[in-house]
């Protein structure tokens, strides 16, 4: 998405010092520390960015800081591996030993510097100056944030002149690089015995940006060729898609409604109730309070869709927050029936209760519950009493069960960057062991001639493929039968099948099973 603030001519006349951060750089080093140091998600830092920052003034300023600081956020996170290779070269130090203010100000410093080429340098360079000054203990960290992006900018033939305000920010000679604060660094981790040769690991990481273990380990599974067109398609900006929702308004005057507005939209196949849309996103506000409208990718639709439920039935939804698929469910059940919706947490239980009501679903029912464990907190009561449900209130007794789980989340990269960076091999070890407990839970939930969907987001065949199959193994009532309009989606196995670089949604893995009869 095109930047819009801080854009000037190439004769413009570098702005004169002091010099205000700008609120979207400012927005934008807030949430990368946040996503930095205490694993945020980069949409909710920045929203409690803007938040701490009191927007206000005029609302297409905002808008616009809201998407250069949006663009910066994710830009960095997406590219880390290749802007780490080039400030390596730079600082002569792995970026994981320096402060995190300054690695995080280098970072976003250089993505501007070499993606957003209509922002003036002197700009990028000022506020990453400014920025680490007011973040960072050490009183060397300002000089050395300044002496390496202006090295950066220099080697790659920029003119002198757009840099002289900078010359003005700090009169010190360039200081050594700043340590991040810790009195002993431990040895490294060995390396995964799949590990390549070094060389190899960094020219792939910097290029694909990408951890190496990562592009490795799909390589294995998937091939060469696909490994590298999954890591280039996480690289591009995710596309906005919405479901017109039917509770509220027919679709076809909202899709009316909305190209009136100024949006372009574009039908998505197979989803009769769902586009792509483009233009000012944030004038999408009207239509998402009053229900009309929620957003959500294309493939996270499709999953509520292949469940299969009908009007009248009993469902539950064991991992529903924030609550967009349990709001279709209910679309495709007409408002008839029950609906039995869990999360674990008791936040993101109220947060679906409010979404619920403002996209007109009569029939869920929301409680806060673990539902890896034998026993379910009590729900719209969780705010009264933490009595204790015994699961054994639910088996045999839902028509069709969503399990949506927990996971790695690799088949979201386009809009989550920061997973990649978090993400290890032992991490999805353990996050194969929840979804086991997960769905071993929801099949006692179903009665005979029942469905089960289990789906997650995840292109790891470790979170899909095999747990299926090792669940297949030891529950023999239980049998794959894919909905009838699984299309392209359909593997040889029966199960279903997103990808990123194919679909143009995010990646999923679904499998539908059928109950059909005791053990």
């Amino acid at each position: 998405m095109p930047e819009t603030s801080d854009v000037s001519p190439p004769t413009a006349t570098p702005p004169a010092l002091p010099r205000e951060i700008s609120r979207a750089r400012r927005a934008a080093f807030l949430a990368l520390m946040r996503v930095e140091t205490d694993e945020a998600w980069s949409n909710e830092a920045l929203d409690a960015a803007f938040a701490r920052l009191s927007p206000s003034g005029d609302p297409e300023q905002l808008a616009a800081d809201r998407r250069l600081a949006t663009d910066i956020v994710l830009g960095t996170l997406r590219w880390r591996g290749k802007l780490d290779a080039e400030l390596r070269k730079h600082t002569g130090r792995e970026l994981n030993t320096l402060d995190p203010a300054v690695r995080t100000a280098l970072r976003m410093g250089l993505y501007q510097i070499t993606f957003l080429t209509r922002t003036p340098p002197f700009a990028v360079v000022h506020d990453a100056v400014e920025l680490v000054k007011q973040s960072s203990e050490s009183s060397h960290a300002a000089g050395f944030v300044n002496a390496i992006l202006r090295e950066i900018l220099r080697q790659r033939g920029l003119d002198e002149n757009k840099l002289a305000p900078v010359r003005r920010i700090l009169k010190k000679p360039p200081p050594p690089p700043v340590p991040a604060k810790r009195t002993r660094r431990k040895a490294p981790p060995p390396p995964p015995p799949d590990r390549p040769a070094p060389a190899t690991i960094t020219d792939r990481e910097a290029e694909l940006s990408h951890p190496a273990w990562l592009l490795s380990h799909w390589a294995r599974a998937l091939g060469e060729t696909r490994a590298t067109c999954i890591a280039a398609t996480n690289n591009l900006p995710a596309p906005t898609f919405i479901w017109l929702n039917p509770l509220r308004q027919d679709p076809p005057v909202t899709w009316q409604e909305l190209t009136a507005a100024g949006f372009t939209l574009q039908p998505f196949a197979g989803l009769p109730e769902t586009c792509m849309v483009e233009g000012d996103l944030s004038a999408l506000g009207p239509f998402l309070t009053s229900g009309k409208i929620y957003v959500q990718d294309a493939g996270s639709q499709q999953v509520a869709r292949w469940l299969g439920v009908q009007p009248g039935q009993r469902v539950l939804d064991m991992c529903a927050a924030p609550g967009g698929k349990t709001a279709q469910l209910a679309a495709l059940m007409q408002n008839e029936g029950t609906i039995t919706a869990l999360d674990v947490h008791p936040h993101r239980v109220a947060a679906m209760e409010q979404n619920l009501a403002r996209l007109g679903v009569r029939i869920a029912r929301c409680y806060v519950a673990d539902a890896t464990s034998t026993h379910l907190i009590s729900p719209a009561d969780h705010r009264r009493s933490r009595k204790k449900l015994p699961f054994s209130l639910f088996p045999d007794s839902f028509d069709a069960v969503l399990l949506d789980a927990p996971c790695s989340g690799t088949g979201t990269l386009r809009r989550h960057p920061e997973i990649k960076w978090r993400l290890t091999p032992r991490k999805l070890s353990e996050l194969a062991g929840i979804q086991t407990r997960l769905l071993w839970n929801a099949a006692q939930a179903v009665k005979p001639g029942g469905f089960l969907l289990y789906a997650v987001c995840s292109l790891e065949a470790r979170e899909g493929e095999e747990v299926i199959r090792i669940f297949l193994k030891h529950h023999r009532n239980f049998e794959v039968v894919p909905p009838p309009d699984a299309g392209d989606a359909l593997t040889s196995e029966g199960f279903l099948r997103l990808w990123p670089d194919q679909d143009g949604t995010d990646g999923f893995f679904a499998a539908r099973l059928r109950r059909h009869g005791p053990d």
